[in-house]
């Protein structure tokens, strides 16, 4: 119906209402809930384009290759996911674990920008979108958005790439655990703010003593030692204190182990 014009029309007699009909921007804009998806033949067709999304609260503009964004949206009192990139599941499990630990999350939270660009009071510019340039700003980042965003889920890519890790290889979770926790707690120790500065310290670093006892003589020696992890035995246990009362077992030093 839209060509119909076009077997009595000449070319030379092509007006606007032709063009305009042939192109359908006259047809009236299809009704909420009679499509389940925007319409091919009426440009006016809002419908499946997720137009009651962005006029909703949702501020984001990152709903890419999804057909109806409001499938994406975080229903009330959930938790934000965490894309997994390949093989990144091993980082969103820490991330996840990090960011329900109150105390690191504020402490971080406190954690001036470095880019002058963010500071004095002037905020983010309108015509920028906020770009983390630190690990400490990239976590910042993430843990803001696993608090506060109104999907389901976020993309951790800014994170991985900062600190150079290949999404496509399993990596050893303790090593990584480690390595990063040592890279944080050296970079906020720089930090002038006491509650930043000492956070890695007070939430995960532990300490023991290993204590050696002289059977004959009483006299023991005490040897002091901090830990941010335990290698425990779990075999054969099925409690984590049973694991923990294992490891702090008294040993007696006998022939070779002395």
């Amino acid at each position: 119906a839209a060509w119909r014009w076009t077997e009595t029309v000449p070319p030379e007699a092509v007006a606007q209402e032709h063009i305009e009909a042939a192109y359908r921007v006259g047809l009236e804009p299809c009704q909420h809930g009679a499509c389940r998806r925007n319409c091919r033949g009426n440009p006016n067709c809002l419908v499946g384009i997720g137009e009651h999304v962005w006029l909703g609260e949702i501020d984001e503009n990152s709903f890419h290759n999804i057909d109806d964004p409001n499938c994406e949206r975080r229903k009330k009192d959930t938790f934000v996911g965490l894309t997994n990139l390949g093989a990144t599941c091993y980082v969103n499990t820490f991330l996840q674990m990090w960011f329900l630990n109150l105390e690191l999350r504020q402490a971080l939270y406190m954690c001036p920008s470095t880019s002058t660009e963010y500071t004095a009071g002037k905020g983010i510019p309108k015509d920028k979108d906020y770009e983390p340039r630190t690990i400490c700003e990239h976590l910042q980042y993430l843990f803001a958005l696993l608090q506060n965003s109104k999907r389901r889920y976020i993309d951790p890519s800014g994170f991985v790439k900062a600190l150079g890790l290949d999404t496509g290889q399993q990596q050893d979770a303790q090593e990584f655990s480690k390595l990063f926790m040592s890279l944080l707690e050296d970079t906020l120790s720089k930090e002038k703010n006491p509650a930043v500065q000492n956070i890695v310290q007070k939430q995960f670093c532990g300490k023991y003593a290993y204590v050696t006892v002289c059977n004959q003589c009483g006299r023991e020696s005490k040897l002091m030692s901090k830990f941010y992890e335990l290698e425990l035995n779990i075999q054969g246990h099925n409690q984590l204190t049973d694991c923990i009362t294992e490891f702090l077992k008294e040993e007696k030093l006998e022939g070779d182990n002395r």
